[in-house]
Parts: structure tokens; C-alpha cells; sequence
């Protein structure tokens, strides 16, 4: 079955409510005041977690200023479901209003679902894993390529390409660099080993000794380094320690500009280097980075 995409209607309701009009520009004949219990939040909204310090900036302010900005919502099934402006309606069941302002809005779920995800993502307090999870939404359910979701979130393609990878990681790593225990850079590092059970064991580590992200990087060239002796039944070739530092380096380099996992072999006489991919998304990525066309 094809997959949907935007609907021409969503381009329009994208630019009213990106989703919301400043508070200069809301036509007032547009907005009335319904009761507070009218309105109920999306099951459609992809976004799971609102920073509990950023709620209460906001109550404070709505408390000394008033909803400034009414909420988009739609109707369904006599309510009045939101489209968008949760965190105001969360700030406003803190302080028990009576009424609130809104606009109403005519949309489909896929329409809702698409700006929804879209609009958290333009946002900057979404964790990582949010972000990482609202591209492949975006991906697997409307059937955007990772150009046409950074072109529409007006971020980088290798940005978006590196955010959806961290969805690779085992759940419980996952939940770390949600919660800000790891930063994005150890996340990457850890990428580079493949099995599940020994990413929340190297995750473990960095979390136990505190390590660097550079540290992470020479964590996860340890597992690659000493598996493959074992499994090949012979001794790697030892380079002096100079040497190893500076391929050590010449490694995290390339990770860090490929943002992909890479492992050098190197000797006197000959060497080899590989980068791994992700998909057809990804190899593209990593050709554009090289400067390399195929057309």
C-alpha cells in the first residue's frame, strides 16, 4: 500500500498554526473563549515529555499575563481536541482556568499527526530520542526521504540522518541519553558496536568511570580490537605507542566528520579503512560528504 502524504490542506494549516500566529497577528473575530475542560489533548501528539521547569516558566507567565496566544484545537465527538499549544493548555489546568482562548481549525488525523510532529520537531527543548523518534515517523509514516524532513524542520540532512540512528541503540541506552545521562556524542561512540547486550554494557561503563567522549570512542575500539583477534586465532600486528595515538586520532576524525562507526587498520606496508552505512539515505550522505556524485 502506498504511503499518504501531505495533503495539500496540511501546507495551509502548517502556516497558520506553526503552527500559531504571533500574538500581533491572531485575528480576533477567530477566537473564543470555551471552558477549560472542553478542551482535551491529541492522541495524536507524538511528543511524550514536557521539561517540568519549562512548564512552570510558563504557568508563572500565563499566571501574570494571561493565555496570550489562544490554543488550535478541532472539534471531535463534542470536545474540542488540541492541534497545538499542549504546554499551554498543561500550564493552564495548573492554575484551574475557567476559560481559555482558542481558534478552531478543521483537520484530518493525518494532518494533526504530520503538523504535530513537525512543529515539536522545529522546537529546541525536544531530547534527542524525541527528535530521533519524530524523523522516523516521518519517515515510515508519510514516505519522506531524509532531505525532504530536513528541508521541511530546516535542519541539515546529516543532522536529521544522525538523529534517526540513534534509535539503533539498545532501549535502556536509548533512556540514558533521553534523560541526559549520555550526551549525543556518546551515543554516536557506542554506535559503533552492533550488538545490543554490549551497547548497555559499554553505556554502563562510560556511566560508571564517567568518560569522555573521546574516552567512549577508544572504549568501543577496545571491543572492536580484541574480538577480532580472538576470532581470526592470531596475534593483531603491535604498533608503537606514537604511531597507535596518532591512528587513534586520524579515527575519531573521521568518525566525528562521517558521523558513521570507522575502523583503520594499519601496518607498515599497507592499510585499510571502513566506514559503515545505514541505508541508501545514508551512503548518500557519506558520498555527499566525500564530495563524490553519482549522476
Amino acid at each position: 500500500m502506498a504511503k499518504e502524504t501531505l495533503g495539500k490542506g496540511l501546507g495551509a494549516l502548517i502556516k497558520k498554526s506553526q503552527a500559531e500566529p504571533e500574538p500581533g497577528e491572531v485575528d480576533e473575530s477567530a477566537v473564543r473563549h470555551v471552558p477549560l475542560d472542553m478542551v482535551v489533548p491529541s492522541p495524536l501528539q507524538p511528543r511524550s515529555h514536557i521539561a517540568g521547569e519549562q512548564l512552570d516558566e510558563l504557568t508563572k507567565s500565563i499566571e501574570q499575563h494571561g493565555v496570550i496566544q489562544p490554543l488550535i484545537v478541532r472539534a471531535v465527538g463534542g470536545k474540542l481536541e488540541l492541534i497545538a499549544g499542549e504546554r499551554r493548555w498543561r500550564a493552564c489546568n495548573q492554575l484551574n482556568l475557567e476559560t481559555v482562548p482558542v481558534i478552531e481549525r478543521e483537520a484530518t488525523d493525518r494532518e494533526v499527526l504530520e503538523m504535530a510532529l513537525i512543529e515539536n520537531l522545529q522546537r529546541q527543548d525536544l531530547n534527542p530520542i524525541e527528535e530521533a523518534t519524530g524523523y522516523v515517523r516521518l519517515a515510515e509514516e508519510f514516505g519522506l526521504k531524509q532531505d525532504d524532513i530536513a528541508e521541511r524542520v530546516g535542519k541539515a540532512r546529516a543532522s536529521v540522518a544522525n538523529a534517526m540512528r540513534l534509535l539503533d541503540l539498545q532501549k535502556d541506552v536509548q533512556k540514558f541519553v533521553a534523560d541526559g545521562l549520555l550526551t549525543v556524542g556518546h551515543a554516536k561512540a557506542i554506535l559503533g558496536i552492533k550488538e545490543k547486550k554490549a551497547q548497555r554494557a559499554a553505556a554502563d561503563e562510560v556511566l560508571r568511570k564517567k568518560l569522555t567522549v573521546r574516552a567512549t570512542e577508544r572504549l568501543v575500539q577496545d571491543f572492536h580490537r580484541t574480538p577480532a583477534a580472538k576470532k581470526s586465532g592470531r596475534k593483531t600486528a603491535s604498533l608503537d605507542g606514537e604511531t597507535q595515538a596518532h591512528i587513534d586520532r586520524l579515527t575519531s576524525k573521521l568518525r566525528t566528520h562521517f558521523a558513521t562507526q570507522v575502523n583503520i587498520q594499519h601496518s607498515a606496508n599497507r592499510g585499510r579503512i571502513d566506514l559503515e552505512y545505514y541505508g541508501d539515505d545514508d551512503l548518500q550522505r557519506i558520498l555527499d560528504l566525500m564530495g563524490i556524485s553519482l549522476d
